[in-house]
Parts: C-alpha cells; sequence; structure tokens
C-alpha cells in the first residue's frame, strides 16, 4: 500500500470518527434536552400532586370543623336550658353539671362570649332589644354566645343601653 492510500485511509477513518463523534455529540445533546425536559415534568408532576394532598388535607380539615360546628350548635340548645334552669334554681348538682357541661364544651375549644357590662360588638352579638343605661353597652344577656376557636360560634343575644332623653 503506498503512503498516499495510507493517509487517504486515515483521513477517512479520522473523517468517520469525527463524523461520527458529531452524531454521537448531537445524541448526547438531544438526551440531555429529554432528560431536561422529563426533569422538569417531574418536578411540575410532584408539584401538582403535593398541592392535591395539601388541598385535600384542608377541605378535610374544613369537613370535620363544619361537622363539629353542627353538633355543637344543636348542643348549645340544651346547654341553653341548662343556664336557664340554673338561673332560677338554687339546686348545687345543677350549678355543677352546668359548670361541667361548659368546661367540656372549652376543653374542645368553646369559649363563651362575655358580653355583660362590654361595650356592644356587632361581631360578637346581636342586640335584641334597648333598654335604659350607659349608653352602647350590654346591660343583659339574653342568650349567651360562644366562639369555636377563633370564630363566632352563635352570637350573643343582649340587650343593649341607651341614655333616657
Amino acid at each position: 500500500m503506498s503512503d498516499d492510500s495510507k493517509n487517504k485511509k486515515i483521513e477517512e477513518t479520522v473523517e468517520d470518527v469525527i463524523e461520527k463523534t458529531e452524531d454521537s455529540s448531537k445524541e448526547l445533546q438531544d438526551f440531555e434536552n429529554e432528560l431536561r425536559d422529563l426533569d422538569g415534568k417531574y418536578k411540575r408532576a410532584l408539584a401538582d400532586y403535593q398541592n392535591l394532598e395539601k388541598r385535600v388535607r384542608e377541605e378535610r380539615i374544613q369537613w370535620i370543623k363544619t361537622a363539629n360546628r353542627d353538633l355543637l350548635l344543636r348542643i348549645l340548645s340544651v346547654l341553653d336550658t341548662l343556664l336557664l334552669a340554673k338561673n332560677h334554681s338554687d339546686d348545687k348538682t345543677l350549678h355543677i353539671s352546668t359548670q361541667q357541661f361548659l368546661d367540656v364544651l372549652k376543653n374542645e375549644g368553646v369559649q363563651r362570649i362575655e358580653t355583660l357590662g362590654k361595650k356592644f360588638d356587632p361581631k360578637l352579638m346581636e342586640c335584641i332589644t334597648v333598654a335604659e343605661g350607659k349608653d352602647g353597652e350590654v346591660v343583659a344577656e339574653l342568650r349567651p354566645g360562644f366562639m369555636l376557636h377563633d370564630t363566632v360560634l352563635r352570637p350573643a343575644h343582649v340587650s343593649v343601653g341607651k341614655k333616657a332623653d
């Protein structure tokens, strides 16, 4: 074999290697692009899934709160009866039972709204009547109101004072 043919064969081999390297480089670039695309899709799918989990958890909590709220509102009518009976009786057992009832509600996050002698707050109270007394101040509680954690479960029905003319 002559030197020219050897050189030509070497050149062809080098060109083939360069061509294959370029093809491999292009394939590698395509693979890297596809990998980046798949990684982005994976991250978006994971974020969507995490958002779904969070939304389902929040909806479940809200559903439980709503169910508890409905039950507590039904129970409060029984408490109203006990409180009325307590106000018209000196029976110690009734006083103790009513206090236990209030303690159980307190442990569940239900707090009685303090009204007597307080300034009327329409967010926490409903004015049922107006009576003579200090202007804008609650003079009587007609039905107790209650908060469930940080929201009004049931507003208090109150009588609000107004100066006599």
